[in-house]
């Protein structure tokens, strides 16, 4: 009687194995009611494994990476991918295109159609570089930088699964959080904004105030000032409240303001109809905005780490990694690593700012024509020092305007001095 009871524990107890839950004696998670089922099922593996390390053998660790999705998130969620794969949150297309048209380069239709040069021979490879490995760190192929709140998934689970402290922090996926959009929206980018955080200047004298004696904690990698907060944000909207699926995952336009703003519509003198279709919202309403001016960037293939370490917080977390081998009296490697292909190159991307400010909410047009905040999205200026310490190129920028429309998410009161000099500039005023 003992014997048979042993043998139907071990049974179940190989039976349970097959199903996945021999999974999670060792890797303590939660699944969400649509995807509770065996770990294998996305993961692969081996479900007979009698241990880790048989277990683990043919294990895809990221099931929800691009090049893994069709096969793990694809016989459920083939018409997303199917959707996902044209929009700009997959391509990138109007960012890259953006600098590759500023530069007189060739546009493409999404990041994988950069060119990956094995060396710097032309001018444009000096571009295409920079995308890969300085600037491109925000795509769904790559996990992210080596920060706390940098780290993310890939693919899928980039948006789907929250990551905390650098780290997975649960297995259940769920509508995307802003922490989930923050991974990515960070820096003096659109989204940072949104919650207040304006970054400190680079160089180390510009990184203080002390907590302590100690600097503050840098999640993203870089200091911030702590700023006014978006209203939506203070109201506890969220990113998804506005940038919804039809936006993000199918190219769709978003959500206008006066969607939600509609009894504001006609209103004298700022909101009349004439007003509204030839200003934007954010123009009046944007509180204050993040000016990043003269963005020099200069690839050095043999770095002089010495000259540079006042600036060794390079918002890239390979470099200070680089820097930190320095200061414990080693030499570092002097290179970066391509975020698409994951393969390290000779030569290192600094950064320096002319000017990094956010009192001055600056104005200029869209592409309708409208009155909308502007900055230097393209005010780039690249540079290229080859090993043998020779300038190769010196200062090349884009030629004509750099200044860009963009959408400062630092929504408050409207600046009553500011919408009164916009309805004088557009003859709206008597």
């Amino acid at each position: 009687m003992a014997k048979t009871l042993i043998l139907i524990l071990l049974s179940l107890l190989l039976c349970s194995f097959s199903a996945g839950a021999s999974c999670r004696r060792c890797h303590r998670l939660e699944l969400d009611r649509n995807h509770s089922f065996p770990c294998t099922r996305c993961h692969a593996g081996n479900p007979k494994g009698k241990t880790a390390e048989e277990a683990h053998r043919g294990l895809v660790l990221r099931p929800a990476h691009p090049r893994n999705w069709r096969k793990a998130c694809g016989p459920c969620h083939a018409k997303e991918i199917r959707i996902l794969i044209r929009a700009s949150h997959y391509t990138l297309a109007p960012a890259v295109n953006a600098v590759l048209s500023a530069f007189g380069l060739p546009r493409v239709r999404s990041l994988l159609e950069i060119p990956a040069p094995k060396s710097i021979t032309t001018r444009a490879d000096l571009v295409y570089d920079l995308l890969r490995r300085r600037c491109l760190k925000c795509h769904l192929f790559y996990p992210g930088e080596d920060y706390p709140e940098a780290r993310r998934g890939t693919g899928c689970a980039a948006c789907h699964l929250p990551y905390a402290g650098g780290k997975l922090a649960d297995h259940r996926f769920q509508k995307p959080s802003s922490r989930n959009c923050l991974h990515c929206h960070y820096g003096n980018r659109i989204g940072w904004d949104y919650y207040g955080f304006f970054a400190h200047d680079l160089p180390y004298a510009f990184r203080t105030p002390l907590v302590e004696g100690e600097f503050p904690a840098r999640p993203w990698g870089i200091e911030f000032h702590e700023m006014t907060p978006d209203v939506h944000a203070r109201k506890g909207l969220t990113c998804v409240d506005c940038h919804g699926r039809a936006e993000l995952m199918e190219g769709k336009p978003g959500k206008s303001c006066l969607a939600c703003h509609r009894k504001v519509k006609g209103r004298r003198p700022f909101h009349t109809e004439r007003v509204l279709a030839r200003v934007r919202c954010i123009a009046c309403h944007a509180v204050w905005m993040a000016r990043d001016e003269g963005l020099y960037l200069t690839l050095y293939e043999n770095p002089d780490w010495d000259e540079w370490q006042e600036l060794f917080v390079q918002q890239d977390a390979e470099i200070e990694a680089q820097f930190r081998e320095f200061f414990r009296g080693k030499t570092p490697k002097g290179i970066m690593t391509d975020r698409l292909t994951g393969k390290p190159r000779r030569g290192v991307w600094f950064l320096t700012l002319e000017r990094r400010r956010f009192e001055r909410v600056t104005l200029g047009r869209d592409r309708e024509g409208r009155v909308s905040p502007v900055r230097p999205v393209l005010d780039l200026h690249l540079s290229y020092v080859n090993a043998a310490d020779e300038v190769v190129v010196e200062d090349w920028h884009p030629a004509g305007s750099v200044e860009r429309p963009v959408s400062p998410h630092t929504v408050g009161p409207g600046d009553t001095l500011r919408s009164l000099e916009i309805l004088k500039r557009l003859g709206l005023l008597p």
